[in-house]
């Protein structure tokens, strides 16, 4: 069937010039050619003409137009309009899309989007396209808790045949489970794992067996395990690497040569790495520490119970240092571009970032710094792309920033992202977490105390969407992504539950 190539953004846009720029149509490189109702997204790709003036909107009606669906108009509650035909009605319904310029998000008018990046209009300009984000939307919340939620961790696949478990740290001290199933949220169970404020919290499937670490203000760090039944058991305790309170964590499942590692950082910024005992009471994954120290068995008692856990653990950190000179905000670790699997992290680097402005790549094997990058602003929060190690930061500036780890280059020739450094400032408060999609390397959202939680593309300066995280008034302090869903918690003592596909 021949395509009509007419243009139909011009009954939508005021025509403030006649001027035309021919442009090619491409379907973005990794977007599935065909919708979730089955019919095909992809266009010719054939230079069309199409006004100066258009914008995102205007471009998104002629790709609709071009794939014989309806085009969206503004107009669509008017009833028995005498220009709609049973044909139009007939068309699949249309689709938003988004599109990239020179691998920035287009945000201008084409013409100025086009002088901007100084390309040439004497040859067609291509520009990609594909479905955009449709905005968070609110799905539900838990119930409502005794004290603020610091901190969340989902997993997913845990939880006897649930999509997953989201995991969150109180300000009671407290750790809570919430399962998962077709985007219903229940309360799994609770346990108090801390006599302080839970300040960070990290989770990962160890060996088949989901382990979720703690650290807090009262300068205790411990892992517990989930069982299949939705209970919570102590697992270990770690002592000896902090006398301050614990504010940063990260820990990696079977990293290089199959240990479970976990690393720390406090208050005062002191950094501790940690061999973690096997999930099934063995004995430390991957045997001794670096100084031949082995861990402690010791019995204890579970703080919400009576029973007694004779396999409990007390580890000793394998090696303590002084990493940066203030409070370490946020840990990640690095990623592994030799690898095949896309999802595998090496535990030879590892990603800091502190009060002290500073950001840091350790080398762990020797834990000598091999990166410093000086910033302008605390660091609050830290999260690393799913594919390289760019990372986000937030900052009590209100502002979201990027910074390749790898270099100390530019954050834009690293991932071909065209995004600028830092991104624009959009929140109105302290940004209190910050965390990249586990699928998309572009995509990554933040919560800030201004109650709001947002979403961006960082190949665009603006955030794709704002909603509100908590309810008016309060704080957002924490966010997790689920299983096509985002997860918020803060002040208002509730898990905010949205639907949001990334």
């Amino acid at each position: 069937m021949k395509m009509d190539t007419s243009d139909p953004a011009s009954n939508s846009e005021e025509e403030t010039s006649t001027t035309k720029i021919r442009v090619s149509f491409l379907l973005a490189p990794g977007v599935k050619s065909i919708s979730s109702d089955g019919s095909s997204i992809e266009i010719p790709s054939e230079p069309i003409a199409v006004p100066s003036s258009i914008r995102k909107k205007g471009l998104s009606a002629v790709v609709n137009h071009l794939l014989d669906r309806k085009v969206a108009d503004d107009d669509e509650n008017e009833e028995d309009d005498d220009d709609s035909s049973s044909e139009e009605q007939d068309k699949l319904p249309s689709i938003p899309f988004d599109f990239l310029l020179s691998q920035s998000l287009l945000r201008l008018p084409l013409e100025s989007a086009i002088r901007k990046e100084g390309l040439n209009t004497e040859s067609a300009i291509e520009l990609y396209y594909f479905p955009a984000r449709l905005p968070p939307k609110k799905e539900g919340e838990g119930e409502v808790v005794p004290d603020w939620i610091m901190g969340m961790e989902f997993v997913n696949g845990v939880g006897g045949g649930s999509d997953g478990v989201l995991f969150t740290g109180g300000a009671d001290g407290v750790v809570r489970s919430f399962q998962s199933n077709g985007g219903v949220l229940k309360s799994s169970t609770s346990i108090a794992a801390h006599t302080g404020p839970i300040h960070c919290i990290s989770a990962a499937t160890v060996n088949e067996k989901c382990l979720v670490a703690t650290g807090s203000m009262d300068q205790t760090l411990v892992t517990h395990t989930y069982n299949h039944d939705g209970s919570l058991d102590l697992h270990a305790v770690y002592s000896g690497g902090h006398a301050n309170t614990i504010s940063s964590m990260a820990l990696l499942a079977n990293g290089g040569d199959g240990k479970s590692i976990m690393a720390s950082g406090d208050w005062d910024g002191g950094l501790s790495l940690w061999s973690v005992p096997s999930a099934d009471g063995n004995g430390v994954d991957g045997g001794d520490d670096r100084d031949g120290k082995k861990s402690k068995r010791r019995k204890g008692n579970s703080s919400t119970d009576n029973t007694t856990h004779p396999s409990i653990q007390e580890v000793k950190p394998t090696i303590s240092v002084k990493a940066h000179s203030s409070n370490i905000s946020g840990l990640a670790w690095g990623y592994n571009n030799t690898s095949s699997d896309s999802t595998n992290s090496t535990p030879s680097t590892l990603l800091t970032g502190s009060w002290d402005h500073g950001l840091k790549v350790y080398d762990t094997s020797r834990m000598d710094c091999v990166l410093a990058l000086n910033g302008s602003r605390v660091v609050t929060s830290l999260s690393r792309c799913v594919n390289s190690n760019v990372v986000g930061t937030g900052g009590p500036d209100c502002t979201v920033r990027l910074w390749d780890m790898r270099s100390g280059g530019s954050v834009g020739e690293s991932v071909g992202s065209g995004a600028d450094k830092t991104l624009r400032q959009s929140h109105k408060a302290w940004v209190s977490n910050v965390q990249w999609s586990p699928t998309d390397p572009f995509v990554l959202a933040s919560t800030s105390h201004d109650g709001t939680l947002k979403i961006w593309d960082i190949r665009s300066s603006l955030p794709l969407h704002t909603v509100n995280a908590v309810k008016k008034g309060e704080k957002a302090l924490c966010l997790a992504f689920g299983t096509e869903y985002i997860y918020s918690g803060g002040s208002d003592c509730v898990v905010n539950q949205f639907r949001c596909k990334i």
